[in-house]
């Protein structure tokens, strides 16, 4: 099917579960974002606010398992999901939100489970949503 994807929702703030379905798809020309998305999520949550990212837009995510430091990343610890700033010191992982009244999530990963699903390539919000 044509179209970049619209698959479940994402949290920013606590993480939440990620739903696995497409539940509709989007015509979005590359040159809008530098890129083509592989898909959309939409956040949940204010826990990216100062990044420009608020509860019930949709970002659109490229693929990716290696963020570059400091990349908005869509990051799935167990069953949940969530999207963060990437910072990475060795083994030690901090998933950093953009409202100071969120902590970072900390990450050892070499006790925990972290996958990158893919880094943040834009934010799509309708009028009147905020």
């Amino acid at each position: 099917l044509p179209g970049v994807p619209l698959i479940g929702r994402v949290a920013a703030g606590s993480p939440i579960l990620a739903a696995e379905h497409v539940q509709s798809r989007f015509q979005l020309d590359a040159a809008l974002l530098g890129v083509q998305p592989d898909y959309l999520l939409q956040v949940r949550g204010n826990s990216m606010i100062n990044a420009g990212i608020f509860d019930g837009d949709l970002i659109a995510v490229r693929q990716t398992r290696e963020p570059r430091e400091g990349q908005l990343v869509v990051a799935r610890l167990g069953d949940e999901v969530t999207v963060k700033r990437w910072h990475r010191d060795g083994q030690h992982v901090q998933l950093i939100a953009e409202n100071p009244a969120y902590p970072p999530i900390e990450v050892d990963l070499e006790r925990d489970t972290l996958e990158i699903e893919g880094v943040c390539v834009g934010v799509i919000r309708a009028l009147g949503s905020m």
